[in-house]
C-alpha cells in the first residue's frame, strides 16, 4: 500500500499534465495518504483480529470507511469550494483503487489461513 501511495500522486500529475488538464487536486497527497493508511490499518486488523468473525469485522469495517470517506468529502467540500470536483472524482477514484485491493488481500489471506 504503501508502494501505491509514493507513486500515485506523481503519476496523477504527470498524467494530468500529458492529458492538458490545467492542475492536479489540491488534496492530492492528503487522500492518497489516508485511503492507504486507512485501507492498511483494517487489513491488518481484520486479519489478526477476526477468526471466526471475518464477515461481521469486514463489513464493518467497510461502513466505517464509507462513513468516514463521507466525513472527508464533506470536508473537502467546505475547506476548498472551487477545487472541490476535482478532489471528490479524485477520492472516488482512490477509494475504489484500495477497496480493491482491500478485498483482493484479504481475499486471498483467507484462502491461505483457510487451506493451511
Amino acid at each position: 500500500m504503501t508502494g501505491l501511495a509514493l507513486v500515485l500522486p506523481p503519476a496523477v500529475v504527470w498524467g494530468g499534465q500529458a492529458l492538458g488538464l490545467s492542475e492536479a487536486p489540491s488534496l492530492l497527497y492528503e487522500t492518497t495518504w489516508l485511503m492507504a493508511v486507512l485501507t492498511t490499518v483494517i487489513v491488518v486488523y481484520i486479519y489478526r483480529r477476526a477468526g471466526d468473525y471475518f464477515v461481521l469485522f469486514y463489513l464493518s469495517s467497510l461502513a466505517i470507511k464509507l462513513l468516514a470517506g463521507a466525513g472527508y468529502c464533506i470536508w473537502m467540500i467546505l475547506e476548498d469550494g472551487p477545487g472541490a470536483p476535482a478532489n471528490i472524482v479524485y477520492f472516488l477514484a482512490v477509494y475504489l483503487l484500495f477497496t480493491g485491493l482491500e478485498v483482493a488481500f484479504l481475499t486471498g489471506l483467507t484462502n491461505r489461513r483457510n487451506r493451511a
